[in-house]
């Protein structure tokens, strides 16, 4: 069985809905994480619902949400969090 990646997070379920038809549509197998949960308690789930992939269907799932508008190359530009952190791990590095 191929592991599953995810390639896209949403907040509201109904943006996740749409990318996984389209997925679907064109022959892509999705899977929703924490879907059910952030439906009943939106609140308390961290991340929103992941669209998962099996890995052997990653590049061409990316390629078509891409080519639809349902991801953008900002989506795969780091959070300023995680350039701080990048920041404080290469001034350790140097020492």
């Amino acid at each position: 069985m191929a592991e599953l990646v995810t390639i896209r997070t949403f907040s509201q379920s109904i943006d996740f809905e749409m990318a996984k038809s389209y997925l679907e549509s064109c022959g892509i197998d999705c899977f929703g994480k924490n879907e059910i949960i952030n439906r009943a308690y939106i609140d308390l789930v961290d991340g929103g619902i992941q669209l998962q992939v099996p890995d052997n269907q990653v590049d061409n799932a990316i390629k078509l949400l891409f080519e639809k508008g349902y991801l953008k190359a900002e989506d795969f530009e780091p959070t300023s969090e995680m350039k701080w952190m990048g920041k404080i791990l290469n001034f350790f590095k140097r020492k």
